[in-house]
């Protein structure tokens, strides 16, 4: 039972110092998290520390990827939402819920919008050269390590520009509001 037990030490560490050596790869990240726990299972055979590690890291890459594809067949199973059922709630002084229904874009609402880009993209210019960028990778739901190597800066520098969007935006909806 000893040896059991420091074979499955072994892999675990051999498997979190895989991740100290690519923590800047989420893709990465989530398969070693996966292949952690996968080790942890008592009903794996744990004789050889370098078979169990090998293992469970193709076991983990098979798992995530059976995950994204039955996630992307149940998102398909769904239709996409109408814009006449959407609603919007707001909170009122004395506490009431009320909702309002979005049954197609206005004009004033386009303006609102585009106004708010143009602001942003104005403030994008003062964070430095790679503030406009940073903004369209944003607005197109790029990731941060993605980004980053994109736009040839570290995470550190997309992150501190993101923060300053966000902060810029929140500003620009309250004047608005």
């Amino acid at each position: 039972m000893l040896q059991y037990d420091d074979v499955r030490s072994e892999a675990l560490s051999r498997l979190q110092n895989k991740a100290k050596s690519r923590a800047w790869d989420g893709e990465f990240l989530d398969i070693v998290d996966t292949a952690l726990n996968l080790a942890l299972s008592q009903d794996r055979s744990a004789k050889n520390a370098d078979h169990l590690t090998r293992n469970v890291m193709r076991d983990a890459r098979g798992t995530i990827i059976r995950a994204k594809r039955n996630a992307r067949r149940n998102a398909a199973a769904w239709p996409l939402p109408d814009a006449a059922r959407r609603r919007v709630t707001a909170v009122g002084t004395d506490g009431s819920v009320t909702a309002e229904m979005l049954t197609h874009d206005t004009p004033e609402a386009r303006v609102l919008i585009s106004e708010t880009l143009r602001e942003l993209t104005a403030f994008a210019l003062t964070l430095g050269p790679h503030g406009p960028g940073c903004l369209q990778d944003m607005l197109g739901q790029e990731t941060v390590p993605a980004s980053a190597r994109r736009r040839h800066v570290s995470i550190a520098t997309i992150e501190r520009v993101r923060r300053a969007l966000r902060a810029q935006t929140r500003i620009l909806m309250g004047d608005a509001a």
